[in-house]
């Protein structure tokens, strides 16, 4: 079984899965029929444990009119995914497979039907931007409204739903499109969360590619790093070896601010399977469980899931029902990633260490990790021939992937 969250409240490895997806919901909200529970996620939780996560981090959950991320009110639970005491029990029996739950927090927009719009209170005391014929401002597209971010009432809401959950059991928040959001909002909302709940995760979304300062700002525990994930899947579907170095340098500058949230896929992306030859899937996944960081596997890619989406189509396709009994059958790329979930966890000191000596040679790619005394060198060659390196005494096979351990220099 996996060991609790750490002291520092920051996981190891993360599952994520987009839960009205995964229970077969309705996406759209038409129907509000709820054909699966909260409380049946606990079946996932061997799997879970499987991979050497100990963090369940699960899309939006919160009442909404559709996809999740257009909230009607983050006090309580869609009815589609079931009540208050499914998460509950949900959380319960997570934390006893010593995983911790994480939620997706959707503070910076709402939708038009969101509960305080009809509260007689917000005349008075807006914690909405108005437009000058007194609507509501639209965040980004019509159906989503615009927060004043300024607004006290608005942010001691915001703290007091986080403060809440979290003494329900959750362990961690992800902040969805904080990145929109100023810096000094997520300075004061989350100062008073961490009064109360020092160690608490807080995850910002941001799409920048120098990391250090928006988490210094905002005063994140960590940011997502899509740096990662793009060029792992440009590299390994063809693109030139050079873009990887330039993406694991850009990844070590990163990480000297504390370890960033990586993965190599989520629900608003074409499936791993979509972009990467199942082959080479594995090798993937060794960079992953291999760099400095938080990594995460998005439900379904330890499978090799694969979907239909194009750009500018819908995304339930990305975010689809699944049965824990996909899991049971272990593919070669199940016990891969299995295999490297073990290694992380085996080697905590993975996630601040040092990444270097990033060097390419015949297509194939190798770098150095140390920390803490230890220190190991992976190598990824996605092309059809067997790559020795120049001064190296070590190689990789075709289309494979070696970690290597080395005495510290």
């Amino acid at each position: 079984m996996p060991e609790d969250l750490g002291s520092d409240g920051k996981p190891a490895l993360v599952w994520h899965t987009y839960p009205l997806g995964l229970l077969g919901a309705d996406q759209t909200g038409a129907d509000r029929t709820c054909h699966a529970t909260l409380r049946e996620v606990a079946e996932w939780l061997p799997h879970i444990e499987s991979l050497g996560a100990d963090t369940l981090l699960l899309g939006p959950v919160f009442s909404s009119l559709s996809h999740g991320y257009d909230t009607v009110d983050h006090r309580d639970i869609d009815g589609r995914l079931g009540t208050m005491a499914d998460v509950d029990a949900l959380v319960t029996a997570a934390s006893a497979h010593g995983i911790g739950v994480v939620l997706d927090g959707v503070f910076a927009y709402a939708s038009r039907e969101f509960w305080r719009l009809t509260d007689p209170e917000e005349t008075d005391d807006p914690w909405f931007l108005r437009d000058a014929q007194g609507q509501p401002v639209p965040w980004r597209v019509d159906s989503l409204i615009t927060p004043d971010y300024a607004s006290v009432g608005y942010q001691s809401y915001v703290a007091d739903v986080m403060v809440s959950w979290l003494a329900r059991g959750v362990r961690g928040w992800r902040l969805d499109s904080s990145w929109s959001v100023p810096a000094s909002f997520w300075r004061k909302v989350l100062a008073r969360v961490r009064r109360s709940h020092p160690g608490v995760w807080l995850l910002g979304q941001v799409f920048d590619e120098d990391l250090p300062p928006v988490i210094n700002h905002a005063t994140y525990s960590s940011a997502t790093e899509y740096a990662l994930m793009h060029g792992v899947r440009e590299w390994l579907a063809g693109g030139p070896a050079d873009g990887m170095v330039s993406t694991l340098r850009l990844h070590q500058h990163n990480s000297t601010r504390g370890p960033v949230h990586t993965f190599l896929g989520n629900h608003d992306f074409a499936r791993l399977a979509d972009v990467i030859d199942p082959d080479l899937l594995p090798a993937a996944f060794s960079i992953l469980m291999t760099v400095p960081g938080i990594p995460a596997v998005y439900y379904g890619d330890e499978l090799g899931v694969t979907s239909t989406w194009e750009q500018g189509g819908s995304d339930a396709v990305l975010r689809p029902a699944m049965s824990p009994d996909a899991a049971r059958h272990a593919g070669a790329l199940l016990e891969a990633v299995r295999d490297l979930g073990a290694f992380r966890r085996a080697n905590p000191w993975l996630r601040s260490a040092a990444l270097d000596g990033v060097r390419t040679h015949d297509g194939a790619l190798t770098y150095r990790i140390t920390g803490d005394g230890r220190s190991i060198r992976v190598y990824v060659n996605p092309t059809a021939a067997p790559v020795t390196f120049p001064s190296e005494a070590d190689g990789v096979g075709a289309r494979g992937w070696a970690i290597v351990l080395q005495s510290p220099r």
